[in-house]
């Protein structure tokens, strides 16, 4: 067994991820479509080209810019759970997610509509894919 085999077939647990930050442009597009949302990039590679940053505020730029397309419940179900599959995917068995409320309180969305949505995807993750996870608040 080659130590590439040997490292991806070992269980892992992800102790320090910012939700919001795991958002992949697919599903920002996907999103952006959903809830009528402009977002300020013309397609998936233009958003991939942007993560080629030189420094924080080029970051927090394009974070903003996810932020922004999520708004309901199932959008934060379908970011937790995009997640937790692509984890998965990686043998991770464990995570400890952060989520940064006040990114979407500032905006109106709701508290429960943000941890509610999480939640959802957190246990549906745990139910199909064996996934555990906690939540915790920033």
């Amino acid at each position: 067994m080659s130590l590439d085999a040997y490292i991806a077939g070992l269980p892992k647990a992800e102790l320090h991820l910012h939700i919001e930050g795991s958002l992949e442009p697919e599903l920002m597009f996907e999103l952006a479509r959903r809830n009528k949302v402009s977002i300020p990039f013309d397609s998936v590679e233009a958003v991939r080209a942007a993560y080629d940053f030189a420094n924080l505020q080029d970051f927090l730029d394009i974070y903003y810019a996810g932020a922004n397309v999520l708004l309901t419940e199932a959008d934060f179900h379908d970011l937790a759970l995009a997640y937790f599959r692509r984890a998965a995917a990686d043998n991770v068995r464990h995570a400890e997610i952060f989520f940064d409320p006040q990114t979407h309180t500032d905006r109106g969305v709701p508290f429960g509509v943000v941890a509610e949505g999480l939640l959802a995807g957190m246990k549906r993750a745990g139910s199909e894919l064996g996934v555990t996870s906690k939540l915790i608040l920033c």
